[in-house]
């Protein structure tokens, strides 16, 4: 359950991760752990994730393409029509065909080795490569058979991530650790704005946009080469920890009620997680988040009379107010009982409201455009907060990777439709753009309150039957036990 946030003397909140030191239900006093050692072992633990940040920080590639379009990319690969919005989405095509044989892979092999194995090909060889065969696009059959092998070989770096964070944290931690590589993409942003910027101000051999894909290729594989050499397996083999610790690590995971990482598919966690309704429900979630992810805020603020490297200036803080929204919704959850679901709403109502000001201001208030589409493109944030209550409220590792996998499934569909409605004629205002935006907004929302009261009333109903149970029963499993959230009787939704 989540950890209820107390006050020290002085009135400054401690750490709502470690603030209920109280013995876990159903587990003897000899398999606790002490709370002082905990909170230093999770400051070793938090190594973990500038792995992960690094890997978005080098994740340049979804902007990069719009960045490459304000310097001519269009023009000079003679796009015409929805060219650029199809380019678009056949990288999601891409990443839609590798997301089922990934989510068998990741649960037939243990996480890590296979993100390593991934990201070895992603950033390293494969994806570098790809990101760099970009800049030799001659045409747009040559940029979209690109974008699409792009897409392919990126299909489980999210999924894993999520995982990797699920199967080193618990529950009570999860929003923060999300948050800390969710949080990147706002950062990459500004690095990609700023490196386009510089790269446009110089003098090239070749076009602009062509040393754009190919610097952004470069530092993907660099990202790659630290995340393989870096990584551990899991709790167990953390080459950070000692043996004391690592064992610590793996039993505050079961005092958690989470599930360590394994190499086994079970078949019956397969059928759990496709008659699970709370699957649909995250999948629908991806899918209003995703749709208006291709807001072309650099197209959008050009198309009102900016210069290119006025454009890349202007749109800075885009990634700085995506960055602060992801940071909001973190800290607020971490500091409010169960207030995931409301700062989820907050998060979707933030581009919403920026998608509706885009669409309404009239085009004279430039300042007013431009600020409408900081916001709009603000989809970071409310997926972070979808992904972190995916992460801590299902169990099992089969059933994490199939559920992982259709919530990607539907992110790449939202994505593949997206761009349609952010067609060339539309510009600048891209009015059904907007309007869908604002759709996918509203139907986030109501997905965010279906989740707040669906987890209320059945931790009421797990309540009533704890209090008919044993201890032995309550407790359920051990740290090597592999139940889902529906099997284990002493699981709490998080909301």
């Amino acid at each position: 359950m989540d950890r209820v946030n107390k006050m020290n003397p002085d009135g400054a909140a401690e750490c709502a991760e470690l603030a209920d030191t109280k013995p876990q239900l159903g587990f003897p006093a000899e398999l606790q752990v002490d709370p002082a050692e905990e909170r230093a072992l999770v400051k070793k633990l938090d190594r973990v994730n500038p792995l992960l940040t690094c890997s978005n920080v080098a994740d340049l590639d979804k902007q990069s393409i719009n960045y490459a379009a304000v310097f001519g990319l269009s023009e000079d690969l003679k796009l015409t029509g929805s060219e650029f919005s199809w380019a678009i989405s056949l990288f999601y095509f891409g990443q839609l065909c590798s997301e089922y044989p990934a989510a068998y892979l990741m649960s037939r092999l243990p996480i890590t080795v296979f993100v390593g194995v991934t990201m070895q090909s992603r950033n390293s060889l494969l994806w570098g490569g790809v990101e760099m065969c970009l800049a030799a696009s001659k045409d747009f059959a040559s940029l979209g058979a690109t974008r699409f092998l792009l897409g392919f070989t990126e299909g489980a770096v999210s999924p894993s991530f999520m995982i990797i964070t699920s199967n080193w944290y618990k529950k009570s931690e999860h929003q923060m650790r999300i948050a800390t590589w969710v949080s990147m993409f706002g950062v990459s942003q500004i690095v990609g704005a700023l490196m386009m910027y510089g790269i446009g101000s110089g003098v090239h051999a070749i076009a602009t946009w062509r040393v754009m894909f190919m610097t952004c290729g470069g530092l993907t594989v660099a990202a790659g080469i630290a995340f393989i050499v870096l990584m551990p397996r899991n709790t167990t083999t953390a080459w950070f920890l000692n043996e004391h610790e690592r064992e610590i690590a793996t039993r505050r995971l079961a005092l958690d009620r989470a599930t360590r990482d394994r190499a086994h598919f079970d078949w019956a966690q397969v059928k759990e997680a496709f008659t699970d309704p709370r699957t649909g429900l995250y999948a629908l979630m991806a899918l209003f988040i995703t749709i208006p992810t291709p807001i072309f805020s650099s197209l959008v603020i050009n198309g009102f009379g900016y210069d290119k490297f006025q454009t890349m200036l202007v749109g800075l803080p885009s990634g700085a107010v995506a960055f602060a929204l992801v940071w909001i919704g973190a800290l607020g959850s971490r500091f409010f009982k169960d207030a995931r679901c409301m700062f989820g709403i907050f998060l979707a109502s933030m581009p919403m409201l920026g998608s509706l000001l885009l669409l309404l201001l009239p085009a004279s208030a430039s300042w007013g455009i431009v600020v409408s589409t900081w916001f709009a493109g603000c989809t970071a944030p409310p997926l972070g907060q979808a992904v972190g209550l995916m992460a801590s409220n299902v169990k099992g590792n089969t059933k994490k990777s199939v559920v992982s996998a259709v919530f990607f499934v539907f992110y790449c569909v939202g994505c593949i439709v997206g761009p349609q409605l952010w067609q060339k004629q539309d510009a600048p205002r891209y009015a059904k753009g907007c309007i869908a935006s604002v759709a996918s907004f509203v139907c986030l929302i109501a997905a965010f309150l279906v989740h707040f009261f669906t987890a209320r009333v059945s931790n009421r109903k797990r309540d009533r039957a704890a209090a008919q149970m044993s201890g032995d029963e309550l407790a359920g499993m051990s740290v090597d036990s592999d139940l889902t959230e529906r099997q284990d009787a002493g699981f709490r939704y998080t909301r």
